[in-house]
């Protein structure tokens, strides 16, 4: 009995004095150390805070090379930004959602204490003449699954996004209503390479859906057009067969689901009376369009390179120009196309980019698109359409000056080996822009 309350005893002591050890053992510092602050604690719908953010090793070194990301309200949000030598990174967050945002920042492993933004709700005052409407090109078609990130020219300020993400898209539409945008085309094009629903018209169908959906909860947003194109995505002239059997099944289901759907009443551009969907023909094609009749929607088809086709003596609009090129209807501008950048049509040798064509024009710190608007002001189409928002995809896009995305960009900082792209600039031009082709009809009337 003696031998047992012995070994009870001292088991008892060695559990008391692990116990005491474990207490007065100094608490493991995390080995990296992030405090953040913020330029503001307001501010409107989808307008910047600016995080300041300090990353210190465990020794009170700075942090250096280190890709911090912010995440609000418990979600990632926006692009990565890499510390400096001081361990310091500013992260440039557009917030879109009203209310209490609270902000983190994060290395992966290590998180700040977070801070709270308060976000105010916007009313935007967007020019809107029914006669002169301006729209934007915008591709949804982001994220797992759809269009694969990692080989952009330039980091989207909103990072490497889903276009299924309801934030990302409330953000891009704020934008939007910001610069002026009456309209957007989005691009169901390139999905009909085998029986409709297939998996690419499937994530046309789920971005739309997740779109038109978000569109619901805002007070202001642009108007839809739905660019479609021709069945097995091949269509040069009348041999060819637009329309079939995938593509009918198609329109039957955009109309059903979309068109006619009393959920979605009031979110179509309407012309002539009815829903105005615009059908791509492939590419730059010289002769007439297809002969497409359907009494539930206004058609008119889309081109490239009217410059060269002249595809606009049969009514045909443009995805873009090198010349913006104007379309008429009944003796007066049906539509126009301007762009900020364009690839050349012939390319300096076989299998090159047409972007390196000695006839291919950059954004040249913004001058084409200056060249391009002063068309615009000029014609003053029904229909403008601005090329374009995000593709961000080559070979659509060479670099950061060849190529005409619009969406803000990171400019990077010395060292970062991601292209450092425009930041704000084009969708600042892009507004002033807009302001000044309506005054520019304002003042004509």
């Amino acid at each position: 009995m003696k031998s047992y309350c012995q070994k009870f005893i001292v088991a008892c002591l060695i559990v008391l004095g692990s116990c005491v050890q474990a207490y007065c053992r100094p608490p493991q510092l995390p080995a990296v150390n992030i405090t953040i602050q913020v330029d503001k604690t307001q501010l409107g719908e989808g307008q910047n805070v600016v995080v300041i953010a300090v990353a210190k090793n465990a020794n009170g070194s700075p942090a250096v090379g280190l890709n911090l990301h912010a995440q609000v309200n418990g979600r990632d949000w926006g692009a990565e930004y890499p510390t400096l030598p001081s361990g310091v990174a500013h992260l440039l967050l557009p917030l879109p959602e009203a209310g209490a945002n609270s902000i983190l920042v994060t290395d992966g492993s290590n998180v700040s204490s977070p801070v709270v933004v308060q976000v105010h709700p916007r009313h935007f005052d967007i020019p809107y003449d029914p006669d002169h409407l301006v729209g934007m090109e915008y591709e949804t078609w982001f994220g797992p699954g759809y269009a694969e990130w990692g080989k952009e020219e330039a980091v989207p300020i909103l990072g490497h996004y889903s276009s299924l993400d309801e934030r990302v898209l409330r953000q891009q539409t704020l934008w939007f209503n910001e610069a002026g945008i009456n309209f957007v085309e989005t691009d169901w094009t390139n999905n009909l390479t085998s029986a409709f629903p297939n998996k690419t018209a499937q994530e046309c169908i789920d971005s739309t859906n997740r779109l038109l959906d978000l569109y619901l909860k805002m007070e202001q947003h642009p108007l839809l057009v739905l660019l479609v194109g021709p069945e097995n995505n091949r269509w040069r002239n009348d041999k060819d067969q637009y329309d079939g059997p995938w593509y009918k099944a198609q329109m039957d289901y955009i109309y059903d689901h979309y068109l006619n759907n009393p959920k979605y009443k009031g979110m179509w551009l309407i012309y002539e009376g009815k829903p105005l969907v615009t059908y791509y023909l492939n590419g730059p094609n010289p002769g007439p369009p297809p002969k497409i009749v359907d009494p539930r929607f206004t058609i008119r088809y889309v081109s490239a390179w009217l410059q060269h086709t002249h595809a606009e003596q049969y009514g045909a609009w443009s995805w873009y120009d090198q010349e913006a090129t104007p379309t008429y209807h009944n003796g007066k501008v049906e539509a126009l196309t301007i762009t900020n950048a364009y690839p050349g049509i012939h390319p300096p040798a076989k299998g090159l980019n047409v972007w390196i064509a000695a006839d291919a024009a950059g954004k040249n710190y913004g001058e084409t698109y200056r060249t391009q608007w002063e068309v615009a002001r000029k014609c003053k189409p029904h229909f403008l359409f601005i090329n374009q928002w995000n593709e961000f995809m080559p070979p659509d896009e060479y670099n950061v000056n060849l190529s005409n995305d619009l969406e803000p960009t990171l400019v990077t900082e010395k060292g970062d080996p991601r292209p450092s792209g425009w930041g704000f600039d084009y969708l600042n031009q892009t507004r002033e822009e807009i302001r000044e082709y309506h005054e520019a009809i304002q003042s004509a009337q």
